[in-house]
């Protein structure tokens, strides 16, 4: 509606758009109404000028509480561009460094970078030649894909047009490396994504590779950029973070009202480029979506329609394998391949560098490559008890990596698939066409009560005999081999790469050559439930078993984890106090409740004794000094086996646990008498070891331990979990209720430093005093685990949700929706999934927008 005001100048165009209390419109077509309401003759002109040409996109954008975005367009093309906009007006400055991170940019704005960390990136991504796989891949999406990607592009471009460089979030506020992006771009980065499980977390030892000098060395004029080699130590850091999820899917003979139901519990950082994005994605006769995707991806990864749900866990499978190469003697670029020799390709990269007084200057690299994929390099010390030099680039030896997802262009044409599916054979129909999925299991429930569970993810299809004999020495314990030493360390399968008999096998059906096809990946119907917790598919229902599948898909047989006993506590329980009622039928508000139950399946295996073992004791000597345990025992002893912000007792049982050795969670040791059981892996192990009858009780020992790193960090005993564990908002710090995988909690918070932006971390850890809890002297700060939690159900009136993204939709601090959902999280409330116009329109907070532009 347009309306004249007073202080308007006659005859200049003076109408304004006015403000509905609670809708407004950004139209480009604005200009033109305004002009057609003045009725002016502006007798200096009396053309009148041609009308613009109409918009090529336009979106409306409803916000309701919390600032979730819902966008409606008619065509897809314009649905990207609302949600374009929509992220960029939340985490603009994110999407932004990460295009130069593709962009090979990262060094020409930022300069060298830690331990010119940023000249490696700037080399690594220029050798993985993701802008040259987008260039080559964009003509073969599908139509509906590229006008998704395209009309993002154009919405978050108009974002930047609009919003001055001084008023972006502080983290970019006129930073010269925010600027329009292209599609091409954008898929590079959404390519990218696909390798978070891969070769992605070993981007810098690409740039550290450098063949060794043969002959007269000559000085290295640019050695001061070169980039440092990252150790392995600190590759393990990476792995060891909780990055995982839990999800279930339950089907109709274990829900209340016989519909599907999902729970999501995606543990993911709360900081960087991994954060999760809440929206619904609506063309009103051809899809309507809700849920989560990544930074910058225009589709929805975790969620549901009005007819599917679903949701994801990082799989333990292999997305690639790392080759030593035997090297031909004197030849250090040429490597042995059975009986011939091949010489590695080449390229010669250059890069600008911005250095510390503010000029630029070129920076060249070669880099070279094994017909697997990119040489890499890891640094002598990261193989302690190796012959020196072992994983470096050496005279005699080289490594090189193949990873399955340098190839995956089926991204995001998987999830828009996956987003418009109305049944089960259309979803099933979308993996086996797409075969797209990067790193993740997949949980799916859908109105008809129908239960599905797949690890559909790409994985090397090595021979049986190839992967027999490397899982054989991945699992012999020995000081000297490579293979077994990278497994345990990195988790990564180590082949030898001069045998050809290690080749991935080339089979039909498979999205790319070498890769398992779909038809013979892990997967299960069911009507009772499904689930994963990140160990393997082998459990996905223990009633049925998944065996016989490539050791690369997961290990099976084997001990399960803490956290994926207590995820299975919680769904074949059936009693009055189970979490499912005597019934064993879930409704939504038990689901909710088992969710945030906070319940640990190590504290519920042996709390109740070690209370009795530590009972009238009071010191225990624990590295020749006596600590007393009296305190901790009587915390122990009244204290519920709960996780929550208010419990006592939760502080010293983790710091307790986090004395056991991890081993012997898992089987029989020093916590349990019974061994881990493969016929039996929900309850096995258990029974706690009894006391020694002679000599100090290991037990007590490990709780004095724990006792004492509680003394060394100066937070009294008594604390409450929430007094020691939080997370920062703007300077505040709000408890965070949940715990570690190790201590079997399904609602997983923790620390982590997976991410690859250049921000500095809100949450910030002061001196460290315990690795396995990571306890600090100010407690447990919190940047990772549970993120969007979703409870959700079919019902004959449409699917009834419910949520909380736990770090809040968006990412500047100035913004309203910066903690609000956060504290949510803290006080284990919900809120409202918002799926229909009309619970949409009857929302009190709602806010439309009309975006058009492009």
């Amino acid at each position: 509606m347009l309306e004249h005001t007073p202080d308007s100048p006659p005859c200049r165009g003076g109408s304004r758009t006015s403000l509905r209390a609670r809708r407004w419109s950004l139209s480009l077509l604005t200009s033109l109404a305004l002009v057609a309401a003045s009725g002016c003759d502006d007798k200096e002109d009396p053309t009148t000028p041609p009308p613009p040409a109409p918009a090529k996109y336009t979106a409306k954008i409803r916000r309701t509480s919390y600032g979730i975005p819902h966008i409606t367009a008619d065509n897809y093309g314009s649905l990207g561009f609302g949600q374009g906009y929509a992220f960029a007006q939340d985490h603009v400055c994110t999407l932004a460094d990460q295009i130069i991170k593709v962009r090979s940019e990262r060094a020409r704005y930022l300069g060298q970078g830690p331990g010119n960390t940023y000249v490696g990136s700037d080399l690594a991504y220029l050798s993985l030649g993701l802008i040259e796989r987008a260039t080559a891949a964009f003509p073969q999406l599908s139509e509906e894909v590229q006008q998704m990607l395209t009309g993002y592009v154009a919405g978050y471009n108009k974002y930047l047009e609009e919003t001055p460089a001084a008023e972006r979030p502080a983290n970019c506020a006129n930073a010269d490396w925010v600027k329009p992006i292209t599609p091409v771009d954008l898929l590079a980065y959404n390519i990218d994504l696909t390798l978070v499980g891969g070769i992605g977390q070993l981007a810098l030892t690409i740039a550290a590779a450098t063949p060794p000098v043969v002959g007269a060395q000559s000085v290295d004029k640019q050695a001061h950029l070169r980039p440092q080699m990252p150790t392995l130590e600190q590759l393990k850091t990476l792995r060891d973070t909780d990055f995982g999820s839990n999800g279930w899917a339950m089907g109709a003979e274990r829900t209340d009202n016989g519909k599907g139901m999902v729970m999501a519990n995606p543990h993911f950082p709360w900081e960087g480029e991994l954060r999760l994005w809440e929206s619904q994605l609506t063309v009103p006769g051809q899809m309507n979506v809700y849920g989560v995707g990544l930074m910058g991806v225009p589709a929805v990864l975790i969620g549901f329609n009005e007819d599917v749900a679903w949701t994801h866990t990082f799989s333990s499978g292999q997305r690639m394998t790392m080759y030593q190469l035997s090297l031909v003697p004197g030849k250090p670029t040429t490597y042995k391949y059975g009986n011939e020799e091949r010489e590695m390709t080449s390229k010669k990269f250059r890069i600008l560098v911005k250095l510390p007084e503010g000029s630029v200057t070129n920076f060249e690299q070669t880099m070279y490559f094994s017909h697997y994929g990119p040489i890499i390099a890891i640094p002598d010390s990261a193989a302690p008890g190796l012959p020196p030099g072992t994983l470096r680039w050496n005279t005699q030896s080289v490594l090189t990596l193949r990873d399955a997802n340098i190839e995956n262009t089926q991204f995001l044409d998987q999830f828009h698939g996956m987003n418009k599916a109305k049944n089960l054979t259309e979803f099933k129909g979308v993996y086996a066409t797409r075969q797209g999925l990067p790193w993740v299991n997949t949980m799916y429930a859908d109105k008809e009560g129908n239960a599905w569970y797949t690890d559909a993810t790409p994985t090397p299809n090595l021979s049986k005999d190839a992967y027999t004999k490397w899982y054989t020495a991945a699992k012999t314990p020995s000081a000297t081999s490579l293979t077994y030493g990278l497994f345990a360390t990195l988790g990564v399968v180590f082949l030898d790469g001069s045998d050809p008999a290690n080749e991935w096998q080339v089979e039909a059906g498979s999205r790319s050559p070498g890769l398992v096809p779909f038809s013979k990946v892990p997967q299960l119907d069911r009507r009772d439930f499904v689930f994963n917790a990140n160990d393997s598919y082998w459990i996905s229902n223990p009633a049925a078993p998944l065996t016989g599948f490539s050791p690369l898909h997961g290990e099976e047989r084997v001990p399960q984890s803490p956290r994926t006993r207590m995820n299975l506590f919680t769904l074949t329980e059936q009693s009055a106090t189970g979490a499912s009622g005597a019934d064993g039928k879930f409704s939504l508000e038990e689901l909710k409740t088992a969710v945030f139950s906070n319940r640990s399946s190590m504290a519920e295996l042996t709390r109740e004794g070690l209370v009795q073992r530590c009972t009238g004791r009071t010191t225990v000597m624990f590295q020749e000094k006596p600590v007393d345990i009296s305190q901790a025992c009587a915390l122990l002893a009244t204290w519920d086996g709960r996780f929550d912000t208010s419990s006592k007792g939760a502080f010293v049982f983790r710091e307790f646990l986090g004395a056991v050795p991890s081993a012997s969670l898992l089987n029989k040791g020093l916590l349990f008498t019974n061994p881990f059981d493969p016929a039996d892996p929900v309850n096995t192990p258990n029974t706690m070891t009894p006391a020694p009858a002679t000599g100090e009780d290991p037990l007590l020992v490990r709780l004095a331990q724990g006792v004492a790193s509680i003394n060394a960090s100066g937070i009294p005993l008594d604390a409450t979990l929430g007094e020691v564990q939080y997370t920062a908002r703007s300077g505040t710090r709000v408890p965070i209720q949940g715990g570690l995988s190790r201590e079997g909690i399904t609602n997983v918070v923790g620390y982590g430093v997976i991410r690859t932006t250049l921000f500095e971390y809100t949450a910030t850890r002061a001196q460290l005093i315990s690795g396995n809890t990571g306890l600090s002297s100010a407690g447990y700060p919190i940047n990772n685990g549970s993120s969007f939690v979703m409870a959700m159900q079919f019902t004959d009136a449409g699917p009834s949700a419910n949520a909380v993204l736990t770090y809040s939709e968006s990412g500047d601090p100035k913004s309203p929706h910066y903690s609000d959902q956060t504290q949510l999280f803290s006080q284990k409330q919900w809120r409202p999934i918002l799926f229909t116009d009309a619970q949409i329109a009857a929302d009190a907070a709602l806010v439309e927008t009309t975006v058009s532009g492009g």
